[in-house]
C-alpha cells in the first residue's frame, strides 16, 4: 500500500471513544469518578501494545460499565490477503463517505501501523487499520446515537466480507448490543446524574473477527478486530 507521511489519525475523536483529554487535578481536587477514568481509557482503532488474546468463553456476553470493559488481544490480519479495499469502497459509496489516503502512524510501542480513515457530512466515520500495512486487522465505525440512519450504518459495517463471519448472527448481536448498552447507560445516568457515562456491550466472536459496541454520551463506536480472542 502507499504510505503517507506520519500523522495522528483525524478520526480519533472525543468521547472516550473519542479518546478524551488529560485530566488535571490540584491538591484540593476530588478523585476522578470511575466513569471519568473509564472514558479516559477510550478505545483506539487497535490496542497499541501486544497483549495475550483472552478466551472467548471468558469474555462478557452482556453490557458492562466502562471500568469493567474486557481487555482484548492485539488485532491481527482478519484473513490472509484480505485488504478490505472492495468493502471500504462499497461502504463509502453507500454512505457517502470520503476516504482519505492511507497514513502510517507510529504507536507507543514503536511499531507502525497503516490506517485508512473516512468521514461523511452526516457525521458518520470509519477507520480501517492494517497491523501489517496490507491486510485489514481492524475496523472502527462511529455514529451519533440520535443519527436517524446511524444504526443502519453500524449494521452495514458488520457485513464486511471476511470468510467465516456469520452476518445473520452479527446483525442480531448488534441489535441486542445496542439495547443493552442503551439500557445500562440510562441506568447509570439515572444513578449518577452524569451524562458522560461510558458503557460497552458484550463481546461477539464470529469466524476470525471479534465485535464490541461502545457507547459514551451520544456516540456509538463499533470495533471489529481480527485475532483479538483465542
Amino acid at each position: 500500500m502507499i504510505r503517507a507521511a506520519l500523522r495522528v489519525p483525524v478520526v480519533l475523536m472525543t468521547i472516550v471513544i473519542g479518546a478524551a483529554g488529560a485530566v488535571s487535578c490540584s491538591q484540593n481536587s476530588p478523585e476522578p469518578a470511575a466513569s471519568d477514568r473509564a472514558r479516559a481509557a477510550a478505545p483506539h482503532p487497535e490496542p497499541s501494545k501486544t497483549r495475550t488474546a483472552p478466551r472467548a468463553a471468558d469474555l462478557p456476553k452482556h453490557a458492562v460499565t466502562g471500568d469493567k470493559q474486557p481487555s482484548l488481544g492485539a488485532a491481527r490480519a482478519m484473513a490472509d490477503g484480505y485488504t478490505g479495499k472492495g468493502f471500504l469502497t462499497e461502504l463509502s459509496k453507500a454512505w457517502k463517505l470520503k476516504l482519505d489516503k492511507p497514513v502510517e502512524q507510529e504507536m507507543p510501542d514503536g511499531k507502525k501501523r497503516t490506517y485508512v480513515h473516512g468521514r461523511g457530512g452526516n457525521g458518520l466515520t470509519v477507520s480501517a487499520g492494517y497491523a501489517d500495512h496490507e491486510n485489514m486487522s481492524s475496523l472502527l465505525c462511529r455514529t451519533g446515537t440520535k443519527q436517524s440512519d446511524g444504526f443502519d450504518f453500524l449494521a452495514a459495517c458488520t457485513g464486511l466480507d471476511v470468510a467465516g463471519v456469520d452476518h445473520g448472527k452479527a446483525s442480531s448481536w448488534l441489535k441486542q448490543a445496542r439495547e443493552e448498552t442503551d439500557s445500562l447507560y440510562a441506568k447509570r445516568v439515572a444513578e449518577t446524574g452524569n451524562k458522560k457515562e461510558y458503557v460497552v456491550s458484550g463481546v461477539f466472536t464470529s469466524g476470525p473477527v471479534t465485535m464490541i459496541l461502545h457507547r459514551a454520551q451520544d456516540k456509538y463506536s463499533l470495533r471489529i478486530l481480527g485475532g483479538a480472542v483465542a
